[in-house]
């Protein structure tokens, strides 16, 4: 079973502040990161279970399924970079986990295309001050996911 860091901040916002100065990830950074893209999935599903439609729903569940991915890939960062195994969390494990289904507004969704756009900027940072080809490339994958996720929050603006 994976652990948070010690050293992880409380809260899922304070921890996304953490994460969004880093240029160069530690161990315990890419740990958080972990946990933070496992989180994802399930906000992204509470986010679908208050879609005003399908398609909405759909476009959200989608941007879950794959911030699963990105969360596995961090973590075979982790394996290149420091030789350690460190599978993401569950949601019974994962403290940034869970969240109640909320109203899905314009303003929600304008958050998170600005998020997923930080998410993109911050993982092509991670891979040009990477050493490792290999991590650098799953972290550039990510990247380009993150933009996906973007692209469909704005679409889903579109259907509101």
């Amino acid at each position: 079973m994976s652990q948070l860091p010690d050293t992880a901040p409380a809260t899922i916002g304070e921890a996304f502040k953490h994460i969004n100065a880093v240029t160069h990830p530690t161990l315990d950074d890419l740990k958080l990161m972990v946990f933070l893209e496992a989180s994802g999935q399930s906000s992204y599903h509470a986010l679908a279970d208050g879609a005003p439609n399908a398609a909405i729903a759909d476009l959200l569940r989608a941007n879950g399924r794959e911030e699963l991915d990105h969360a596995q890939r961090v973590s075979q960062a982790i394996k290149l970079l420091h030789g350690v195994d460190f599978p993401p969390p569950t949601v019974d494990q994962n403290p940034y986990a869970g969240g109640p289904a909320a109203p899905v507004t314009r303003a929600l969704l304008e958050g998170v295309v600005r998020g997923e756009d930080n998410g993109c900027a911050l993982y092509l940072a991670w891979a040009g001050n990477t050493a490792d080809p290999d991590a650098a490339e799953l972290f550039r994958l990510n990247a380009v996911e993150e933009t996906l996720h973007g692209q469909r929050a704005a679409q889903a603006i579109a259907l509101l």
